[in-house]
């Protein structure tokens, strides 16, 4: 399948045909095949259109994660419109600054989140698809998908935009990145060629519905594989999922591995599982033997962005590998390390993060000046440091704008955290910034303990400064019982660099 000629719509169509049967969703409620899945594709952006919604339109997704998520994606890309999923647990602000930017014309939405979009509904007009329950607006209700004629062949294009993801938001407003149809479709490809998702899979995504939701399903749609769609974070809820549907790759952050390890991962049936796919975080040699050792599976350590449409370096457990490096560049992603004039730097030296390939965005919606400074000749500026050994491996660094300067020399949170995550007590870490009146900028660590093991922050400090230069050494360190996530699982770094640094204990 070439992605170039290939749009959303196309390569459902097609995988409908060759597996009409086979399970594609798998909800709380319901499943669905493949067949039914392209059917209700068809009826729904028949509905969609009904309510006045047509190609280039864009129409948000503003509910929990569940099957009519990923019909909805499709329905609005067969019709030729654009989805955008809704972050509802931002504030208010920044969904209003949303749906001006990207000019949301429509809504999938559950009632429970109508006063979420209470101060934009003056925008939709009514163009409203409910599900799940009745709302206080006008729309018409999921259920009328089956009353509504199938839409005959429409113009859509490969090149088309049908999708905006978006960041996360914890450095500014959020940008969407505007992906097309053959942006999609080559990530999902590159996902089957360079990671090794095949047909016989049942995938099962752990991000938030509106982080990349995406990515819940389009490497099944080049293979015919089978997606377990259910809004939960519950590890042990997660654990018996695997056990009831099979599931054989998961996709999650670190830490939500160390949950399912925290709920008796051992006394549960997982062993179905072959990959766990991790992303968001950077993954220590101990955890990722550890991981190994507890599941019993390959675990994938990964790397993408917003702007990359999904995962650009990865390490496959059944190739060649180096425990601590973020991974290789994967199939039809081309990656390069810059320096702050955008010159190639010498292998070993830590440089920018830029990448290029036919999946990647050109752009942010309505951000004219974001996409000047990020998108440059057909790559994407990452804000990512790393660097890049002989045998091509890319080792992260560091986020650009996390750097420290103590006593006015550089220091990267990462290698402070790396240092930390080495400590056999140690379950989570995270180094932010703090500032003393004498010393200025100064490392703060937090770090939440793994169940049983104990260790005071006087011997934390002594286990780092065995480990790094004095003053990478963190000033402060403080145990946490639980450290603040962002909905898609990751440390929420700005939500513990405002909290007020807490009163050392006594050794």
């Amino acid at each position: 399948m070439n992605p170039d000629v290939t749009t959303l719509g196309q390569a459902l169509r097609e995988i409908a045909g060759r597996h009409p049967d086979k399970t594609a969703l798998i909800g709380a409620e319901r499943a669905i095949t493949w067949a039914a899945l392209d059917a209700e594709v068809d009826h729904l952006a028949a509905l969609f259109a009904a309510l006045g919604i047509g190609r280039g339109d864009v129409v948000g997704l503003c509910t929990t994660k569940r099957p009519e998520v990923v019909v909805t994606f499709l329905a609005l890309a067969r019709l030729g419109a654009v989805a955008a999923p809704i972050n509802f647990k931002l504030e208010t602000a920044r969904i209003v600054d949303q749906f001006d930017v990207a000019k949301i014309r429509g809504l999938l939405l559950e009632p429970r989140f109508d006063d979420v979009i209470a101060p934009v509904v003056h925008q939709i007009s009514g163009r409203i698809v409910y599900v799940g329950g009745e709302g206080r607006y006008a729309g018409r209700p999921y259920e009328d998908v089956a009353k509504v004629p199938a839409l005959g062949p429409l113009d859509v294009s490969p090149a088309d935009v049908c999708y905006l993801n978006y960041t996360s938001g914890t450095t500014g407003r959020p940008k969407g990145a505007e992906h097309t149809h053959a942006q999609i479709l080559w990530n999902a490809r590159s996902g089957v060629e360079g990671l090794g998702f095949g047909p016989d899979d049942v995938f099962m995504g752990m991000f938030s519905v509106f982080a990349h939701p995406h990515e819940l399903f389009h490497r099944a749609l080049l293979t015919g594989a089978t997606c377990v769609v259910v809004d939960t974070m519950s590890p042990r809820i997660v654990l018996d999922l695997v056990a009831k549907h099979s599931v054989t790759w998961m996709m999650a952050v670190p830490s939500f591995y160390e949950m399912m390890l925290d709920q008796g991962a051992g006394a549960t049936d997982t062993g179905s599982l072959r990959v766990l796919e991790s992303g968001g975080a950077w993954v220590s040699s101990d955890t990722l033997d550890r991981m190994e050792r507890a599941f019993g599976c390959g675990f994938m350590p990964v790397w993408g962005s917003t702007e990359t449409c999904g995962v650009a370096l990865a390490m496959r457990p059944d190739r060649h590998r180096k425990a601590g490096a973020t991974g290789a560049a994967v199939a039809h992603y081309e990656v390069s390390l810059r320096d702050d004039h955008g010159r190639v730097v010498a292998r070993g030296e830590p440089g920018e993060l830029w990448v290029r390939g036919p999946a990647v965005s050109t752009g942010y919606v309505g951000m004219p000046e974001d996409t000047a400074a990020a998108f440059v000749d057909g790559w994407y500026r990452t804000g990512d440091l790393a660097r890049l050994d002989d045998d091509g491996f890319f080792w992260f660094v560091g986020r650009r704008h996390d750097m420290l300067k103590v006593g006015g020399i550089r220091v990267f949170p990462l290698e402070i955290e790396q240092v930390l995550y080495a400590h056999p007590a140690i379950a989570e870490a995270v180094v932010v910034r703090a500032e003393e009146r004498v010393r200025g900028e100064v490392p703060r660590a937090v770090v939440r303990l793994l169940p049983g093991r104990t260790v005071t922050a006087t011997e934390l400090k002594a286990f780092c400064r065995g480990h790094l230069a004095t003053y990478k050494v963190p000033r402060l360190v403080e145990i946490w019982t639980d450290i603040p996530k962002l909905p898609n699982g990751k440390i929420d770094r700005r939500a513990v660099e405002a909290s007020p640094p807490a009163p050392e204990p006594r050794a």
